[in-house]
């Protein structure tokens, strides 16, 4: 497999913020600018550690009587107890001061590529996508990045991970809208390997399935309003899924609304070199590609004045297995209940 070209821009990214220590003085700047909440801040989470540790400590001081143990035994056992809660303290100070050099570092080196940072998408985040519009959708957005020309020569785009909204209940994914030029079809291109759509309940109609040319169909399905096969081949070249294949393999795209969304299976790892060139080369290649097969398009089947046809802004759903279940089970015991309170009347 020939080794995938490194954009100019990914190429001239200024990564050494990712490296090196970090201040207290850079932490509390990121804290200041990104307007962290004082309950997610270093320090409040190390007192708050601190205080319950204490609070054990002079409990177990007060209960130490109640053991009935001698004076040697009791000094030795509660000293023991004060130097296994000395070493989870610095322990749990590691991980905390860990926890905040990330986004610190993150942030340094957004700044130094004139690119926006919060460890913590703002409350109302909007996002387009199936996946943000869905009942069913992940709530909290980590690692929130954006820019876009001309600033860095970036198309405009906003990338973020996206988490569960019950922790623990399913995997965390990535998403990077970048902003388009023209509105096109609602076109979705699957990835077997990331099912981010899947997930989340989205499922479109077999009909609007149109097969691609080559190996791609191993990878990928793509997903077209019924009568835009011919423009959904017009931007789907196979430069374009080469070029998915070749940088964005586990990721699924999206077209609608003038944005194109990219899926990603996995987080964005923004805290090493290798996870921000990634991101960047993704919205640098893919994104300038995407914009250049769209940026000439128009929608014949639209009216003057409309820039996209009522048939093609939305891909026709199907509902889930998981949805047809949880509707048909309910009302199965429901009309059942009804039965058998009809039967007892009579």
């Amino acid at each position: 497999m020939p080794t995938p070209r490194i954009p100019q821009t990914a190429a001239t990214l200024d990564l050494t913020g990712l490296t090196g220590p970090v201040s207290l003085r850079e932490v509390n700047e990121f804290y200041r600018r990104t307007e962290v909440p004082v309950g997610r801040r270093w320090w409040s989470v190390a007192l708050t550690i601190a205080v319950f540790l204490a609070a054990e400590a002079i409990f177990l001081k007060v209960m130490m009587p109640a053991f009935r143990l001698d004076a040697a035994l009791s000094d030795a056992v509660y000293g023991g107890f004060l130097v296994f809660t000395g070493l989870y303290a610095l322990v749990l100070g590691a991980i905390i001061w860990r926890n905040a050099a990330r986004p610190a570092r993150i942030f340094r080196t957004a700044r130094a590529n004139h690119l926006a940072y919060s460890d913590r998408g703002a409350v109302g985040l909007q996002l387009p996508g199936s996946v943000m519009a869905s009942t069913d959708a992940f709530v909290v957005t980590t690692d929130v990045l954006s820019g876009g020309a001309p600033d860095n020569g970036l198309p405009r785009f906003t990338a973020a991970t996206l988490a569960p909204q019950i922790a623990g209940t399913r995997r965390r994914h990535g998403i990077a809208a970048i902003a388009l030029d023209r509105q096109t079809p609602h076109i979705v291109l699957e990835n077997r390997r990331a099912r981010v759509l899947r997930t989340t309940g989205r499922r479109f109609r077999g009909q609007q399935r149109l097969s691609l040319e080559g190996d791609f169909d191993r990878t990928f399905t793509l997903f077209c309003p019924r009568g835009y096969e011919t423009d959904a081949l017009y931007i789907f070249t196979p430069d374009l899924m080469a070029l998915m294949i070749d940088l964005a393999s586990d990721c699924e795209a999206e077209l609608l609304d003038g944005w194109l969304v990219l899926y990603s299976g996995r987080p964005w790892r923004l805290s090493t070199a290798r996870g921000f060139t990634r991101l960047i080369s993704l919205v640098d290649l893919v994104g300038r590609k995407m914009r250049t097969r769209t940026e000439l398009y128009r929608d014949e089947h639209a009216d003057a004045g409309t820039a996209i046809a009522i048939p093609g802004r939305r891909l026709r759903a199907r509902p889930s297995w998981g949805a047809v279940a949880s509707t048909i089970v309910p009302a199965a015991f429901i009309a059942l209940g009804l039965v058998s309170m009809i039967l007892n009347l009579f």
